[in-house]
């Protein structure tokens, strides 16, 4: 059992066990919503999409994460691979692109979120 925080000791929000939480729950734990997010600006592979979570977003998904959910989109019909072959007619890297039924899920998930942010902060206001 971990013993609270003396009083007098002063902890930064984001030092706290449980906003380290929030952001693992929201980026890890959702990372198929931020790999389906980029996936809408065209087809990409595995370690270009990693890249792209990394620079865009500001973390960065375990390798074998990322290719996980990769697997698991494509098994549900929300991603499908597209191969693109070289001139030997090998393959040259593997492309994933969202689908009709990915772009649902995507506008699904985006009325829950906003929605569900709407009922946490009623006040805020979000400037795009």
């Amino acid at each position: 059992m971990t013993t609270p925080p003396k009083e007098n000791s002063v902890l930064k929000p984001e030092e706290t066990k449980a906003f380290q939480r929030l952001e693992k729950n929201f980026t890890i734990d959702l990372l198929w919503i931020w790999v389906l997010r980029l996936l809408r600006d065209g087809p990409k592979y595995a370690y270009e999409l990693r890249q792209e979570i990394a620079t865009k977003f500001g973390f960065t998904p375990a390798t074998v994460t990322n290719y996980t959910i990769l697997y698991l989109l494509e098994r549900e019909g929300v991603v499908h691979k597209v191969e693109k072959r070289n001139s030997d007619e090998r393959i040259d890297r593997k492309y994933y692109a969202i689908t009709e039924l990915g772009e649902d899920v995507m506008d699904k998930a985006e009325n829950y979120l906003s929605e569900t942010f709407s009922k946490l902060f009623p006040k805020s206001k979000i400037v795009s």
